[in-house]
């Protein structure tokens, strides 16, 4: 399989023939994804078949603030500062179900944890943050680094844009 990303721009139409599972996200790719770039909203990493010209899967990234209430008092202590944490937004990750369980969406979250830390580099941003849907994909999510955000509740995860070294 010949894989190639490119970003969504706002004159995207979403395939009909895509369908993760999720009618949620299936969705956003067609209703709100070309909206959201053009807003500003968000930023849209497509993962295609190139052999196919088929869309794989997709991620959006935003930028966010974390309110110093939602971390621990140890997180707080960590970074030090009076002020929200400036932070990003893994917001959507999706992958078509003819393509589940070959862990393209591995492939995909490591693309936006390495494209926040790009941006990250010329602006600013501590935390990565996602919202697992279930359990399942918070186990997916803590496999890749990320841990409970701990004042949110069981799935708002986080981890830090440059890891520990």
């Amino acid at each position: 399989m010949n894989l190639g990303f490119r970003y969504l721009d706002a004159n995207f139409i979403a395939p009909e023939l895509f369908d993760c599972g999720e009618p949620e996200l299936n969705s956003f790719l067609r209703e709100s994804a070309a909206h959201f770039v053009k807003q500003g909203l968000s930023a849209i990493r497509l993962l295609i078949d190139l052999d196919n010209n088929r869309l794989v899967g997709f991620y959006a990234i935003s930028p966010l603030c974390v309110e110093l209430s939602r971390l621990s008092a140890k997180q707080r202590e960590q970074y030090n500062v009076p002020f929200p944490i400036p932070s990003w937004l893994i917001g959507r990750l999706a992958i078509d179900k003819q393509y589940q369980k070959q862990h393209l969406g591995g492939a995909l979250l490591l693309d936006a944890m390495k494209n926040i830390r790009k941006r990250a580099e010329n602006g600013a941003g501590a935390l990565i943050i996602v919202d697992a849907k279930n359990r399942r994909i918070k186990q997916f999510y803590k496999k890749y680094g990320f841990s409970t955000l701990d004042s949110c509740g069981g799935l708002k995860l986080a981890a830090p844009v440059v890891p520990a070294e």
